[in-house]
């Protein structure tokens, strides 16, 4: 069995493609960098740098006869998504709407797996925990996009007989989650924590949002790329909460020591409350987190202990 990762280089392509290796498949990463420093991912049986939406590129370099593909790739984040919204249209979704085009040459046996966005694509939460049913009512252009490419994805199977399945993603954290960026509040402030620098909070920290460890989305991969059965969308994350509060005092309990806070005031688009829930992905996938919170935090800190 062959599966590609595009997005294979970043921090959720390195859990994806270990996960998948583990389970028996031979991996490939199709990225427009390769990882650093090489040899670091022992479990791929070999890179391509390309454009990951160009399936023509990657395909028979990787051998071809590919059984799955994981689309991690993305040109954005929700704020720059926001900030370029037609950029991200024309990167992400008709990258996209290219690859399954370039997909019904292909013999129409290879499972696309698609990472989705578990709060994006809600909205403003009008229930928690947030259900697959909850309404899609995107906030942003990130979410509209994400949740544009979930029903291409379906109108695609129904036409063309293209295999699917979406799994929507509440914040992962975790190893090789670089601290630098502007999305990740875990490694941000795990960073700045070990650096002795101060955490901006936006409000009074009670903000609630839901975080899954790396590690098990990469076995939820896994469990959709076996899954044979009718549902197509999963939420896929810890089914608990964790405040802004909750994730520095654990900072603190680990680093032994206090960690400076300085307070903005709240911002007005950050929902109070966001969870997923997660039952769908148990009675369907059997997949459930295994990596406790503490743990997982844990787990980060020491590897940005290397990361200068």
């Amino acid at each position: 069995m062959r599966c590609v990762i595009l997005g294979g280089a970043g921090f959720l392509g390195r859990h994806a493609g270990r996960a998948m290796a583990a389970a028996g498949y031979e991996v490939w990463s199709i990225d427009q960098t390769m990882i650093e420093p090489a040899g670091s991912a022992p479990w791929l049986a070999g890179e391509v740098q390309a454009n990951c939406f160009d399936l023509p590129a990657w395909w028979d370099r990787c051998g071809g006869g590919i059984d799955v593909v994981v689309h991690l790739a993305s040109s954005t984040v929700p704020a720059t998504a926001s900030a370029d919204p037609v950029l991200d249209v024309q990167t992400n979704l008709a990258g996209t709407l290219g690859l399954l085009q370039a997909l019904r040459g292909k013999g129409g046996k290879t499972r696309l797996l698609f990472a989705s966005s578990g709060g994006a694509v809600y909205g403003r939460p009008q229930a928690v925990p947030l259900a697959e049913n909850h309404p899609t009512l995107p906030m942003g252009a990130y979410g509209v996009t994400k949740l544009a490419i979930e029903h291409h994805l379906r109108i695609e199977e129904a036409t063309h007989g293209q295999s699917y399945r979406v799994l929507r993603l509440s914040n992962p954290y975790g190893e090789w989650q670089r601290p630098h960026g502007i999305q990740g509040v875990i490694a941000v402030f795990a960073y700045r924590a070990l650096h002795g620098h101060a955490l901006d909070v936006w409000g009074d920290g009670t903000v609630v949002r839901d975080f899954v460890h790396a590690a098990d989305v990469g076995r939820a991969f896994v469990a959709a790329a076996r899954y044979e059965g009718s549902a197509r969308v999963f939420n896929v994350g810890g089914g608990e909460g964790h405040s802004v509060n909750h994730i520095i005092s654990t900072l603190e309990q680990l680093l032994g020591r206090e960690i400076e806070r300085r307070i903005f005031p709240a911002r007005p688009f950050d929902p109070p409350v966001n969870v997923l829930d997660i039952q769908r992905a148990w009675d369907e996938l059997r997949w459930k987190p295994t990596m406790a919170f503490e743990e997982g935090v844990a787990k980060a800190l020491e590897w940005l202990r290397g990361i200068p």
